[in-house]
């Protein structure tokens, strides 16, 4: 069988499902850009479709953004425009034209500091400090990196701190080669990912950590921390960092002398920064392409891949271009000169208009104590109005206090009725010395209840969860209590899957379900189970309940069928599953409604679940059934903690 690398395989279907993903989104927007009515949507949608074409199609891409900057000069939106003149920067960087990259940013940089606008000035700072790392200049990108993540923890900025973290590890890795300040701030930003749960950002930092390794030569070290960040390889639409990885992991492999591997990677980012017009990523794969041909050997495809290395090299950066960048940061530095001239101008005209002002504020003292005077006639006639409607208002609360005290008294007055109705616990205790009834209603009445009957040496008991809690499902606990009664004591059906049978075709008659304008979904989840007490065999059967039964030293589990009493989700006639067993002498069984396991609390705020439920079970599974209770009930409270009650809850335990 022929090998493919993982890395391989990763980019392919990436690729992909990113070409279908993204021409849906590139259509979507350029609809919105032709029909949207207002300009900011139009631009916005411009802006978007630059940054995603120039993945395909740089020169198109420049045009789409150059077109959302004219729209936004022309109708005065400052913001969009500035937005989009840093997407066309960042374009620019990903060609290589660091000279129209300079002068994008700085334009970002000025419309941000103008406004004070931190956030703002942060990012840009991060792009501006990557711009001077490429340039070779050093200090002046740490001098901004650092900039920048000084004001992202002053503006709490999470998102983005882990880049600009990431970003300074490179400068010093790549510029200073001081790669214990490097391995400091990928760290940082590896934690910062963590905690954000960011994959994208989890992979490059893992990926500079693991470049930081290939530095000092820990190549076994280098490889985990890439093998990592594979595996989240196609968590990201960057085909800029996807292709810089694959060059990096290049490298490694030619380091390891595994030099198939190096070309594969070498191609896949070549192919990658084609499609994006790359032309530093094409450069670097260039020249190592070039290196592994020369280690195998091969010196004519090593000098072939040197004049592509060296012919990128010269259209990414010559003695023009450097010239004319020195230009822009120069005319840039005296723009800024004579916004502080024009500054220091205007505050000597306020201090010419001081005199005038103060000659004003004579006039202004005598209309201020007019308004005061003013002001108080208005407040005496507030205070009046007032008076006369916190009169009303008392009058209207007193009458709320006596109807609120009515709807009380009438719902715990239905409580007792309910508890009248409902099965004693004390009937079930007469028959297992050893057993429980944990109730614990979410509300007054109680949507879940417990239902026991005796027929013979046969006994029958079942848990019942009512669709919802409160007053509906009460009412739909009493109609329940009547229909299992009718069932077993008055027919004496007493086997668990035909009782859920019979159960569900009076449920669907009693709630109307044929009715067509009928949109209810009610109904019930069961467990119920019949036992005999002579031969100690045990039936089940359960609507969307399980039974727990501790035999043998374990705690085993018997589920019941997926789908609800009731309800109008799934045909009315139904087929239950019945399971039996036999149990021993101090074996102990469980029926429970999902109150339990769906509470939320805990440190992390969520549910309780079957599994930690499970493992409560097995822990006391031997204790008499009253500590065991009392055990539920304080593991119950210790997790609920200061939230509230979830759902009504119910749990039945027998010992045999």
């Amino acid at each position: 069988m022929q090998y493919i690398p993982l890395t391989v395989v990763l980019v392919l279907s990436c690729l992909i499902s990113q070409v279908f993903a993204q021409t849906r989104v590139i259509d979507s927007l350029k609809n919105a850009a032709t029909q949207a009515e207002p300009d900011t949507v139009k631009i916005e949608s411009l802006r978007q479709l630059g940054v995603l074409m120039s993945d395909h199609d740089v020169a198109m891409a420049i045009e789409y953004v150059n077109k959302a900057i004219d729209l936004a000069d022309a109708n005065g939106h400052e913001s969009l425009k500035t937005e989009a003149v840093n997407s066309l920067g960042i374009i620019y960087y990903g060609i290589g034209d660091y000279e129209q990259t300079l002068e994008c940013f700085l334009k970002v940089q000025a419309f941000q500091e103008s406004r004070n606008d931190l956030m703002g000035m942060s990012r840009i700072y991060n792009n501006l400090g990557l711009l001077f790392k490429e340039l070779g200049r050093f200090g002046k990108s740490i001098d901004y990196l650092e900039r920048s993540v000084e004001l992202k923890l002053q503006t709490s900025d999470t998102l983005t701190l882990s880049s600009s973290y990431n970003n300074l590890g490179m400068v010093y890795q790549e510029g200073l080669n001081d790669y214990k300040r490097a391995a400091e701030c990928h760290n940082k930003a590896l934690v910062i990912d963590r905690r954000n749960k960011d994959d994208y950002g989890i992979f490059v930092s893992l990926a500079n950590i693991g470049l930081n390794h290939f530095k000092l030569g820990h190549l076994d070290s280098a490889q985990l921390y890439y093998n990592d960040a594979v595996m989240l390889f196609d968590k990201t639409d960057d085909r800029y960092v996807k292709a810089e990885f694959l060059y990096e992991y290049g490298l490694l492999n030619t380091a390891l002398g595994q030099y198939d591997r190096a070309i594969e990677k070498h191609n896949l980012s070549i192919e990658m920064a084609k499609k994006a017009d790359i032309k530093l990523l094409l450069k670097n794969n260039y020249e190592g392409l070039s290196d592994i041909y020369s280690k195998l050997g091969d010196y004519r495809k090593a000098l072939q891949f040197h004049k592509m290395y060296s012919q990128v090299n010269r259209e990414i950066f010559n003695s023009d271009q450097s010239s004319k960048i020195a230009e822009i940061e120069t005319n840039y530095h005296l723009q800024t000169k004579q916004s502080e001239i024009e500054l220091l101008r205007k505050e000597a005209e306020i201090k010419d208009l001081k005199i005038y002002n103060d000659q004003m504020a004579f006039y202004w003292l005598i209309g201020m104590l007019v308004l005061v005077v003013f002001i108080v006639v208005l407040q005496y006639r507030k205070n009046v109005y007032r008076t006369r409607t916190n009169k009303i208002l008392r009058q209207k609360n007193q009458e709320i206090i006596v109807k609120n005290q009515n709807i009380m008294d009438s719902i715990l007055y239905a409580k007792n009725i309910q508890e009248a109705i409902l099965a004693e616990n004390d009937r079930l205790k007469a028959v297992f010395k050893d057993a429980f009834v944990l109730t614990k209603p979410r509300d007054i009445v109680n949507g879940d209840f417990y239902w026991f009957a005796e027929e013979g040496n046969y006994v029958v008991i079942a848990a019942v969860d009512c669709t919802g809690h409160g007053i509906p499902a009460a009412f739909l606990n009493v109609m329940g209590n009547s229909l299992l009664n009718q069932i077993v004591n008055e027919e004496k059906i007493i086997e668990p899957a035909e009782i859920l049978r019979e159960l569900n075709i009076r449920v669907f008659k009693n709630l109307k379900y044929d009715n067509v304008r009928s949109k209810s979904n009610d109904g019930m989840d069961i467990g119920i189970c019949l036992f005999n007490r002579v031969n100690r065999k045990l039936a089940f059967a359960g609507a969307k309940r399980p039974l727990y039964y501790y035999h043998n030293h374990q705690l085993n589990v018997l589920k019941g069928d997926h789908y609800p009493v009731g309800g109008i989700l799934y045909d009315e006639h139904r087929v239950y599953h019945q399971h039996e067993l036999v149990l021993q002498e101090s074996d102990s069984i469980y029926l429970f409604t999902d109150g339990i396991v769906d509470q939320f609390g805990g440190q992390e705020n969520k549910k309780y679940m079957y599994p930690r439920f499970r493992e409560l079970l097995r822990k006391i599974a031997t204790d008499p059934m009253a500590m065991q209770v009392e055990a539920i009930e304080e593991e119950i409270n210790r997790w609920q903690g200061n939230n509230e009650q979830t759902d009504d809850i119910l749990m039945i335990g027998v010992r045999v």
